[in-house]
């Protein structure tokens, strides 16, 4: 009896070992961008979800949506995202965030917003809650970057409402 070449004990070893991580939990993010345009007098928020999830939220929300045209499925993530998530000035007042529009892309999905930039944008709250009524593992992480300052935040369930400062101390 002829016995196994070592590249390929090697490789039955290598197959075990990675087996567990071809099965391993997906993780649940999503990416939002706030950019503050002092030359525009406008704040630019771009918020990239994973298409896994959309599906997952769409599904959830419509049932089977594979049938569904762009025209049907934009007024519910519309829907959804100003309902998940919101800016506030440093006076507390609720910035209007109107909706652009949205592109897909092959694993995500780009959502556009934008909002005149208050007087005095040296404070905001963001409230991000993108997702996380319907996975518990949620994450989401903002940029939010000022005059080449960047301020990053994660959100979890249970902590969806953070504050951002670029006073002179930071």
């Amino acid at each position: 009896m002829r016995p196994f070449p070592k590249f390929f004990i090697a490789f039955a070893v290598l197959s075990l070992w990675l087996a567990p991580v071809s099965h391993a939990h997906r993780f649940y993010a999503a990416f939002t961008q706030i950019d503050l345009r002092d030359k525009t007098q406008s704040i630019e928020v771009v918020h990239r979800l994973f298409t896994h999830d959309v599906e997952d939220y769409l599904r959830s929300k419509l049932g089977n949506s594979s049938s569904l045209t762009d025209q049907e499925i934009e007024p519910v993530l519309q829907e959804f995202v100003e309902g998940s998530f919101a800016l506030f000035d440093g006076a507390g007042n609720r910035l209007p965030l109107t909706w652009v529009g949205m592109e897909y892309k092959t694993d995500s999905v780009h959502i556009y917003q934008e909002a005149p930039l208050p007087e005095n944008p040296k404070e905001f709250t963001i409230i991000n809650r993108l997702f996380m009524a319907l996975f518990d593992d949620q994450k989401n992480t903002v940029n939010l970057e000022w005059n080449e300052k960047i301020h990053t935040r994660i959100f979890t369930k249970g902590n969806a409402q953070q504050k951002v400062s670029f006073k002179e101390a930071d």
